[in-house]
């Protein structure tokens, strides 16, 4: 099988996740050849060879493009939650969590660094944003989520807590049983994906919200999701690098008081135990049924 996943300009943790997790559960799987396989990631989408078979094992769809047709070449284990389960018209059973989940089973450890709060931005964040002088200002750890992913789960299960407007934070952060706090994304159209993994756990996402780092940033909270100025902003990176880099110091320490405030009064969610061990239990019985029924790799777990 072929691990397909996105890889945008920069690395993102969340979809770099496949390469380091895939050969930890299932050995001898994926050989770059045959059928597709979706795992970790908003990858359900239409614009496939139809001719060509594709497997999932816990993607979503994330509403950026046009459904699938279901055209009998698709395969659903399960998929990330019940809204993806809901789009496709697929029984919410299959709705069963984000791939993601099976961190858990890799043992990950959990060394805690007393007082240590990491704010794990959204990849698009890093070029868009001055969240690193933010984090300094604010007393927070910056997490960079186009690092090395064994850099990123080392500060995710150090932290006592997490702030991040990376989905793939949250979902590490609560598989780890590390409680975290939902930082609206600047773009609505990423909403959808963190409700669809949160309704598989029985969970509301509390999103929070702390102003733009940027000039840029704040010129894009403005502008309508998938609009022509949102377009531009988010496309023409030379023509509007000025806003970032001529960002005035007050709105960097403006947004660093408003990310401690929220650092050190908002309430930390994370699921129920029952509810990821459930989610995890039955994401591991799906795993075995891959292996026995595709014929090809061995569970390692």
């Amino acid at each position: 099988m072929e691990l397909f996943f996105y890889r945008g300009v920069l690395s993102n943790f969340g979809d770099e996740l496949n390469l380091w997790l895939w050969p930890r559960l299932l050995d001898g799987a994926f050989d770059g050849e045959g059928d597709l396989f979706f795992g970790i990631g908003s990858n359900i989408r239409a614009g496939f060879p139809a001719g060509r078979r594709k497997v999932v094992l816990g993607a979503g769809y994330g509403a950026y493009s046009p459904q699938p047709e279901r055209d009998g070449s698709w395969a659903f284990y399960f998929v990330r939650g019940k809204l993806t389960a809901r789009v496709l018209g697929l029984d919410e059973s299959l709705g069963i969590g984000d791939a993601g989940i099976y961190i858990r089973s890799c043992k990950v450890p959990r060394q805690r660094i007393g007082g240590k709060v990491a704010f794990i931005p959204h990849w698009e964040s890093i070029w868009r944003g001055r969240w690193q002088e933010v984090c300094r200002l604010a007393g927070l750890h910056f997490v960079d989520p186009t690092g090395p992913v064994d850099a990123v789960l080392a500060d995710i299960a150090s932290a006592d807590f997490v702030v991040t407007e990376a989905m793939h934070g949250a979902i590490v952060a609560d598989a780890l049983r590390v409680p975290w706090i939902a930082l609206r994304p600047t773009h609505d159209i990423h909403h959808m994906k963190w409700h669809d993994w949160a309704s598989a756990l029985g969970m509301e996402i509390d999103w929070q919200h702390v102003p733009g780092s940027s000039l840029l940033e704040i010129a894009l909270q403005h502008a309508p999701s998938g609009g022509r100025l949102s377009k531009s902003l988010s496309l023409q990176r030379r023509a509007t690098a000025f806003l970032r880099d001529s960002t005035p110091d007050w709105v960097v320490r403006r947004t660093a008081d408003r990310l401690h405030a929220l650092a050190t009064g908002a309430e930390p969610r994370l699921s129920s135990d029952a509810a990821i061990e459930s989610v995890h239990s039955r994401m591991l019985d799906q795993l075995q049924q891959f292996s026995r029924q595709e014929g090809m790799g061995r569970v390692l777990v």
